[in-house]
C-alpha cells in the first residue's frame, strides 16, 4: 500500500486518488460551465434585457450594426429580432444546458460540443463590434480543450454513468455510441 493508493477499508480495494491532471482538468471544465452560466445575468427571461442598455437586444443590434458576415446580419434582421423572445429562450435554455452539462459533468462532451458550436456563432455574430472576436475565440479554445480531453474523469457524472455503463452489456447501435461517446 502507498501513499498515493489508501487502503478502501469499506470496499477491501485500493482506492484510487486522481492526478493532478484530472483534477485540473475538472477545474477548468467546471470553472467554463459557472461562465456559461454567469453569462445569463444579462438576458434573463421574460425580456431577456430588451429594454436593458446592454441586454441581448443591444447584442443583436451591435452584431447588425458591426457585422462579420453580410448573410449573418440579413439573418438577425429578418429572423431574429422579429423573433426576439422565441430566440432569447432558445439561446438561454442552450446556454443553461451548455453550463449545467460543463459544472456537473454531466454528457460533457456534448455539452462541449454545443459550447464550442455557440461559440463560433458568438464569434461570428460579435467578432467585428468594438468589443472584438477575442473573448468568443478564447470560448472557442476553452470548449475545445474540455471537448478534446479528459476532463470529466474526476468530480462528474459522467465518471459514474461511465463505470456503470462498462459493467452493462450493450449493443452497437448508433444512439449507444453517441451516449458511450458523450458520457467518455
Amino acid at each position: 500500500m502507498t501513499a498515493q493508493q489508501p487502503h478502501d477499508r469499506a470496499e477491501g480495494t485500493l482506492a484510487r486518488r486522481p492526478s493532478r491532471y484530472a483534477v485540473a482538468f475538472a477545474a477548468a471544465r467546471i470553472a467554463l460551465g459557472l461562465y456559461w452560466l454567469y453569462e445569463q445575468h444579462w438576458k434573463f427571461p421574460p425580456d431577456f434585457g430588451l429594454r436593458d442598455p446592454r441586454g441581448l437586444m443591444f447584442a443583436f443590434r451591435q452584431s447588425i450594426q458591426y457585422p462579420t458576415l453580410d448573410l449573418y446580419r440579413a439573418f438577425l434582421q429578418n429572423v431574429v429580432v422579429p423573433h426576439f423572445h422565441l430566440f432569447g429562450w432558445l439561446i438561454g435554455f442552450t446556454e443553461v444546458a451548455i453550463g449545467a452539462s460543463l459544472v456537473l459533468g454531466a454528457l460533457t462532451r456534448a455539452g462541449a460540443l454545443l459550447g464550442a458550436l455557440q461559440a463560433v456563432n458568438l464569434l461570428i455574430a460579435q467578432g467585428a463590434t468594438p468589443e472584438g472576436p477575442w473573448i468568443y475565440v478564447a470560448l472557442l479554445a476553452a470548449n475545445l480543450f474540455v471537448l478534446f480531453t479528459p476532463s470529466n474523469r474526476e468530480f462528474s457524472v459522467d465518471s459514474r454513468l461511465s463505470r456503470k455503463a462498462s459493467a452493462t452489456p450493450r449493443g452497437n447501435t448508433l444512439l449507444t455510441r453517441v451516449w458511450l461517446w458523450a458520457i467518455s
